[in-house]
Parts: structure tokens; sequence; C-alpha cells
């Protein structure tokens, strides 16, 4: 393998490495200190891959003295791409809590008047979250109750669910954010 082939699968490798480095650190993070808040272990999760990225340049580097210019071209493409998966998995993680804001604010646009804070917290609050999100799910069909107990219906959002949340036992040690 050449010298220029080896630099070259390092740079695509490099913003891969530090996402990994990222994900790997916060999910060792979110088992040392489950009471942390997700934000503030997500940050040095992302610090440590932005050290993935800069170990990954150093070796480069140490290889691709003679590429001059386009290596450091390359260098300053590999930043912005690891910030674009970093922002991603960032969201991945925030899942729960960034899907019932984006509702808020798109009750908030479609209502120019404003909402008062006590019907915010009557639809947001856990009761209330759980009857809602249970309500959409009987009307969509995904769901049926026969009074005592709710049941199945169809699968469709199941195996995305199963994912999901495999995903996240895997990174946060735990199902969700909101339960320790």
């Amino acid at each position: 393998m050449s010298t220029n082939t080896f630099i070259q699968i390092l740079h695509l490798l490099a913003p891969l490495v530090a996402l990994a480095t990222m994900a790997a650190s916060h999910a060792v993070l979110c088992r040392l200190r489950p009471d942390a808040p997700i934000l503030n272990l997500l940050v040095v999760g992302g610090f440590a891959g932005l050290g993935g990225l800069f170990a990954m340049q150093l070796l480069a580097l140490a290889y691709g003295q003679k590429l001059g210019g386009a290596l450091l071209a390359v260098m300053l493409v590999d930043g912005p791409v690891y910030a674009c998966l970093a922002y991603g998995y960032a969201n991945f993680v925030n899942l729960g809590h960034a899907s019932v804001r984006i509702r808020i604010y798109r009750e908030l646009l479609d209502s120019p008047e404003g909402i008062r804070i006590s019907e915010l917290q009557g639809r947001y609050d856990e009761a209330g979250m759980l009857n809602t999100r249970l309500r959409r799910m009987l009307d969509a069909e995904d769901l049926t109750f026969d009074g005592a107990a709710y049941r199945l219906k169809k699968r469709r959002l199941l195996t995305i669910s199963t994912v999901i949340f495999r995903l996240k036992r895997a990174v946060l040690g735990r199902q969700s954010e909101f339960n320790p």
C-alpha cells in the first residue's frame, strides 16, 4: 500500500474514529455517572471525539509530510465532517427531549395568541403525555383497548422502536434518558 493510499484511508476513517471515540466515551460516562445531565456527558464525549480526530490527524501528518497543501485541505475537511456526525449522534441521544420541544414549538407557531403555562403543563405532564400518546396510537389503530388493557394491533413502528431502544441501551446503559 502506498503512502498516499494509507493517508487517504486515515482521512476517510478519521471522522468515524472520532465519532466512535465520542460514542464510547459517552457510553462509559453514562454508566459511571448515571445521575449526571445527558448534555454534559455529551459535551465531554464530544471533546473526547475531538481528541480522537486530533490523534488521527497527527498520525496522518506523521506519514504525509511530503503531501503538503493537499494534506492540509483534507485535514480541514475532517473537522466539519466530525462535527456533522457528532451533531447527528447528539440528536439521536436527545431524541426524546427533542420530540417534545418540537411539538411545543409547533403548537406555539399555530397559536399566535400564545399558550398559557397551565395548558402546557396539562399537555406535557407525565400522565397527560401518556394519555395523549395512547390516544394517538388508538386513533392510528396501532393499539386496541378493551376497557381494561391495551393490546398491540399493528407492529409497524415496533421494529424501529426496538432498534432505537437497543441503540440507546447500548449507549446510555438504560432504555431511555428519562428513566434512571
